[in-house]
């Protein structure tokens, strides 16, 4: 089929005879002007070698405004995700390169001549098949593939960044709004939630695949999402988080998929458990443990047997799961209006090491805190299910947004020096709205450059006080212990100071009885 070149450029012939005037005095190289050659392979094959070329008269066709890569890198025509390109004209998906191919034949058939490999990020111009090297090509590259150097990420938590789309619009890098695919938000409150914890984030934004044979299809997708999620240079200030929902569906064998609404904390707990195993070290650790694991001291007894000693183990724990005192049944008709409302230090006090629980008949259990972790998660249990429907607590727990001091809660016998640092801000706080059986999650997270709180729900971001975060109806809250730095690592002078202060006071006044143990504290170190 024959194509029309752009008005601004010249006639062919005199282009030609310009090129042939130039190369005969040495000006030009005469590689420049092949599109391909034939190059002979160590077992004799013969197979054609793509050149590339710094010009292209079509560059001026591509519209960024249709370029959508959030999706699944499917070829439009056979559903297949082998050699995808992407039209940079329209911004549909086409198969191959070559002769009758699916992206070959659209560049005959529509005279879009421009495309995108989604795998290489490698322009190339069809149906002349020659790859297209621009520098104004790479911010497409950039919004296909958002890369974040250690220094990039590093300066995250301290350097504030504001991104504008290519409507205007401003946005916050990692604070964006995430497409609701169909009762999906519990989905976009957990990747908000998880991007809060500094370590997990660092290391999906810094995450190489290149020398992987075959990566996870959830830690792939998410660890993409997450760098499309904090990219200053994106294009629609929006992401969809189509690619990592598939994956995450098929994983968990559609216990968690597009279109069905489910509790964000199990997804929260799959997905936790699942970057874990992916993450693992030699030594059975991960970041995700390093950030959020801590130790519970667990005294169990049985009901009648209660003249034996109870049974102690210590067991690990990635979130607290808070009891809500149940709503009253009968209101008072003047009182019709009013919420119930509950401190949470009056739920934390499960973990004071003598509250007993039952949580099974004639097995009583107490529970205490040993080890803290650098983040904290906390589940506040405001939904239950019986044989027929799911019901909802609205009792509202209030808490604190800082200095959530948790030192009351530790067992007694551990020594304060291993827990310097007892004191906990709120980074990130999940919440419900509505009834049980139709409403919806929405998410309160700091932008810790600003200091500042945002509420996302979907695609909507807006900026709210803290005093209205305060009184939400939360569900699961993350907390930031004070000790850990904007860029996830930790302040080893406050935790020193700390220890020594701890130390000062646990020493026996001068004159003191010489047998006093002055050093009755380990090192927390």
């Amino acid at each position: 089929m024959k194509r029309s070149a752009p008005d601004d450029m010249p006639a062919k012939k005199a282009k030609t005879d310009a090129h042939e005037t130039k190369e005969e005095k040495g000006e030009v190289p005469k590689k420049e002007e092949k599109k391909e050659a034939v190059v002979k392979t160590e077992t004799g094959e013969t197979k054609t070698k793509v050149v590339a070329r710094r010009e292209c008269p079509y560059l001026g066709t591509i519209n960024r405004q249709l370029l959508d890569f959030d999706f699944e890198k499917l070829c439009s025509i056979t559903m297949s995700n082998l050699n995808a390109y992407c039209c940079l004209i329209c911004g549909r998906y086409f198969q191959g390169r070559g002769k009758h191919t699916p992206a070959y034949t659209h560049a005959l058939e529509e005279q879009h001549f421009v495309f995108l490999n989604l795998h290489t990020c490698k322009v190339y111009c069809l149906p002349e098949n020659y790859e297209v090297e621009d520098a104004s090509l790479n911010d497409i590259k950039f919004y296909l593939n958002p890369t974040f150097s250690s220094e990039d990420v590093k300066g995250l938590g301290t350097v504030v960044q504001y991104g504008k789309s290519l409507d205007g619009t401003d946005f916050l890098p990692g604070l964006i709004g995430l497409n609701n695919l169909g009762k999906t938000d519990f989905f976009n409150v957990v990747i908000q939630l998880l991007l809060q914890v500094t370590p997990v984030r660092n290391n999906l934004l810094l995450m190489d695949f290149d020398n992987i044979q075959k990566p996870d299809p959830v830690l792939l997708s998410l660890s993409e999402l997450s760098r499309k999620i904090f990219n200053p240079k994106n294009f629609k200030g929006i992401v969809s988080p189509h690619e990592f929902l598939q994956a995450v569906g098929i994983a968990s064998k559609k216990q968690f998929r597009i279109g069905e609404q489910r509790d964000p904390l199990a997804l929260l707990s799959w997905l936790l458990a699942r970057l874990h195993q992916r993450l693992k070290r030699d030594d059975g650790a991960s970041v995700v443990h390093d950030a959020l694991q801590g130790l519970v001291r667990v005294r169990s007894s049985d009901a009648s047997k209660l003249h034996l000693d109870p049974e102690e183990s210590s067991q690990p724990y990635l979130f607290l799961s808070l009891e809500v005192p149940p709503a009253p049944i009968f209101v008072d008709s003047l009182d019709k209006s009013r919420i119930p409302q509950v401190p949470i230090f009056d739920l934390l006090q499960k973990f004071d090491g003598e509250k007993v629980f039952e949580p099974t008949p004639n097995k009583l259990k107490r529970y205490a805190l040993e080890k803290l972790a650098p983040f904290l998660l906390i589940q506040i249990q405001r939904f239950s299910k019986n044989n027929f429907f799911v019901e909802k607590n609205p009792t509202i727990v209030t808490f604190p947004v800082k200095h959530l001091d948790l030192a009351d809660f530790i067992a007694p016998d551990i020594p304060p020096t291993d827990n310097p640092v007892t004191k906990y801000d709120l980074v990130a706080n999940i919440c419900h709205e509505g009834k049980a059986s139709a409403g919806s999650f929405k998410i309160h997270a700091l932008h810790v450059p600003t200091s500042t709180w945002y509420e996302i729900e979907d695609l909507r971001v807006t900026q709210v006080l803290p005093q209205q975060i305060a009184v939400s109806e939360s569900y699961v809250q993350l907390y930031r212990r004070q000790d850990v730095k904007p860029d996830g690592s930790l302040d080893t002078e406050m935790r020193r100071q700390r220890i020594a202060e701890l130390k000062a006071a646990a020493a026996p006044p001068e004159g003191g009885d010489a047998t006093d143990d002055i050093d009755m504290f380990a090192d927390g170190e």
